[in-house]
């Protein structure tokens, strides 16, 4: 609109409203009909502004910040596909309940279905998997227009935190000009606006869900009569209160006696538990013996949290289809067999501290129970160490590496884990410790991309959190972060362990890693380096198909070093081929400043050879204990 400001203002209101509603980290990529919303939020002083030069990195580095902090992140681009690239890290924020506020700049109406350059149709541009989309449509002058715009940024805002937390879209379309322009005096508007500047939209209260007590009370008597119970914890998110999903479950296992079984991505598995709690590490190994699950059926499974991903689990599910199967988690239809007994709808933490305050302390279930789980677990965490010894002076194994990196997490640290093999290695070869460790994940949709972008995200908001005070300092739209007034007692160091792969989907946001130290973050890029997709020689395929099928279609090795990606980017980087070198690596990236990436080179098809192996030495030795116990099965 020549001659006013209006552009600027509708901008700027809709982007103090959003401040207002609780936004504080945005990110910004390049792009012209995005000048307003671009210009808004970096001059709104308590943004934090990120500028990311590719929108799919830019995406999923929102979503790392969002899965630190519980709060939506604004995302904001430009026109035409730059809303696409996107697309990967919205679905998997939609599909792991993770808040996320995306805007996409416009071109107006009458440039639609013209042959207009950089105009595609973006209304409901993701479909179905946002909560919640919005036109804000052109600016107006009108009081009752300016007041909407303040409102559709509360209400997107509320919409990415619930009922159901996720993605949020907003289209705002601009007409040329889209910077600012002098204006001679105020226009009619500007009263109007200047109240709702100040004001924001309207306060939103969300609904406390609670649970409902005849359904708790019924639960509560079927749990105190089970003799062969087990608690079974699926990947989630870290949660606002660090350590009360751990402390909950603890607590509802030493008054029952149930066995846990938590996978690493579930925030039970590291940090320690206590006396008298049976929490066997690697589950999935004993549960793919056969034996084991013929002779230990359960009459009532406690599932907490998402699906779980075991498929030791599943075949167990499947031998035991009578067993009771109540499945908490606070969103989704969380039941892929479709044969859970119940669903509670509630904060697997809430659920555990309810029930246990009604149990009392109670007796626990029967000793016999509770020790064959332990003893299983405590056979495979031996042999699953023993895999993975290597002799001083010898090369690495993949096991090895994921074990290393995280025995070297500090405590208090974040640990985020790539899909494909590094989460399956994690669950197979890491044993419960007692060093508290949240994990970040990409369980949602399961994908391998944006694994580094959403590392450094998180890395930012993890150093952010703890600053006082600079949440209201707004960056340069240049810069990842702001160390500004930064001292150590904010530093929550992330650890990223992800497949060569998975980085080299991911090979431009090591230019994003670079940034981090200016952060004040301390993050740590650890690429296992086996020369391809692996996963694919631990799956049925891989007998199937002839061997240069495999490698042609599936493993596709790329024959890739990183050493020169990442002395592009300023990414301080070690090659390492033996345990020490990586161990002594790894101490020196958590004492530095900013990132660190460090290549763990593995024999290519050693991991596949080596899983095996230890998969039938465990099935062996059950066996072995389930006959001299004279266990034939129930």
């Amino acid at each position: 609109m020549s001659g006013s400001n209006l552009h600027m203002a509708w901008a700027e209101l809709f982007v103090r409203a959003a401040v207002h509603a609780g936004v504080r980290e945005a990110v910004i990529c390049p792009g012209s009909r995005s000048s307003p919303l671009a210009l808004a939020a970096a001059g709104e002083r308590e943004l934090r502004c990120h500028g990311v030069i590719d929108e799919r990195a830019a995406a999923f580095f929102a979503l790392g910040q969002a899965r630190v902090t519980g709060k939506p992140t604004l995302f904001l681009c430009t026109s035409g596909t730059a809303g696409a690239h996107a697309f990967p890290a919205l679905i998997e924020a939609s599909q792991s309940f993770v808040p996320l506020l995306v805007v996409t700049a416009d071109r107006p109406w009458e440039l639609a279905d013209v042959a207009a350059p950089q105009t595609i149709d973006q209304l409901k541009l993701f479909g179905d998997h946002v909560r919640h989309f919005a036109e804000l449509g052109l600016p107006d002058p009108s009081a009752l227009a300016l007041r909407a715009v303040a409102r559709v940024a509360a209400q997107a805002v509320a919409a990415t935190l619930g009922p159901t937390p996720g993605p949020v879209h907003v289209n705002a379309r601009f007409r040329k000009p889209l910077e600012p322009v002098r204006v001679d005096g105020p226009e009619p508007w500007q009263a109007e606006w200047e109240a709702l500047m100040r004001r924001g939209g309207p306060r939103v209260i969300a609904p406390k869900a609670g649970i409902d007590a005849a359904a708790l009370e019924a639960l509560c008597e079927r749990v105190s009569r089970a003799e062969r119970g087990i608690l079974v914890c699926g990947p989630a998110p870290m949660g606002s209160a660090p350590g009360r999903l751990r402390a909950a479950v603890t607590a509802l296992a030493q008054a029952t006696g149930f066995p846990v079984l938590a996978e690493a991505t579930s925030q039970v598995r590291f940090g320690g538990l206590r006396a008298g709690v049976v929490a066997p590490g690697a589950f999935d190994l004993f549960l793919k013996t056969r034996e084991f699950r013929a002779a230990h059926a359960p009459d009532l499974i406690l599932e907490l949290g998402a699906p779980p991903t075991s498929a030791g689990y599943a075949a167990y599910l499947a031998e035991h289809p009578t067993a009771a199967r109540y499945v908490i988690a606070p969103h989704g239809f969380n039941d892929p067999t479709s044969a859970a007994t119940a669903l509670f709808l509630v904060e697997p933490a809430e659920a555990c501290e309810a029930i246990t305050a009604r149990l009392g302390k109670g007796t626990g279930g029967p000793r016999a129970w509770g020790e064959a789980f332990a003893q299983a677990g405590a056979v495979v965490d031996t042999l699953a160490a023993r895999a993975v010894e290597v002799p001083a002076g010898e090369g690495l194994c993949e096991g090895a590496v994921v074990r290393a990196a995280v025995q070297a997490c500090p405590a208090g640290s974040l640990l985020m884990i790539g899909n494909s093999r590094p989460v399956r290695d994690l669950d197979t070869y890491c044993a419960t410790t007692e060093t508290p460790i949240e994990v970040l994940h990409q369980r949602g949709a399961s994908g391998i991309d944006g694994l580094v972008a959403g590392a450094v995200g998180a890395a930012v908001a993890a150093r952010g959190a703890g600053d006082a005070g600079d949440a209201g300092d707004a960056d340069d739209a240049g810069d990842a972060g702001d160390a500004r007034g930064a001292g150590d007692a904010g530093r929550r160091p992330v650890t990223l362990v992800l497949g060569d792969l998975s980085l080299l989907h991911d090979l431009t946001s090591l230019g994003l890693a670079a940034r981090a130290g200016a952060a004040g973050a301390t993050l740590v890029v650890v690429v296992v380096q086996n020369d391809g997709g692996r996963i694919f020689e631990h799956l049925p395929i891989a007998s199937s198909a002839p061997a240069e099928m495999l490698e042609q279609c599936f493993t596709m090795p790329q024959h890739v070093a990183f050493g020169e990606a990442a002395a592009m980017f300023g990414v301080a980087y070690a090659r390492v081929e033996e345990a020490g070198a990586l161990d002594a690596a790894l101490a020196e990236a958590h004492r530095r400043r900013g990132a660190t990436l460090i290549e763990a080179v593995v024999p290519p098809a050693d991991g596949s050879a080596r899983a095996a192996k230890l998969q039938e030495a465990v099935r062996g030795r059950l066996g072995a204990l389930l006959r001299e116990r004279g266990v034939q099965g129930s």
